[in-house]
């Protein structure tokens, strides 16, 4: 099991991820869009995060990045 709780609505689209120490970022469809895209590309989940809230991209370590990487393709 990852170190990212991922949860992803089927019907509005709305991605919330969740780390173990409770810190938490929400997703909107056109966010979670634009980080498919770039799945094999972890700087660009990153710097798509970044968008959104930075302090939750920068708290992010590589395993939790590749861990979103596969659980939103």
């Amino acid at each position: 099991m990852g170190k990212l709780n991922i949860e992803l609505c089927p019907e509005t689209g709305i991605c919330s991820i969740m780390k173990g120490d409770g810190t938490k970022i929400d997703l909107m469809p056109d966010e979670v869009g634009d980080m498919r895209k770039n799945l094999t590309d972890p700087k660009a989940i990153k710097r798509a995060l970044e968008e959104v809230d930075p302090a939750f991209a920068r708290s992010l370590d590589d395993q939790e990045i590749n861990q979103l990487s596969k659980d939103l393709k």
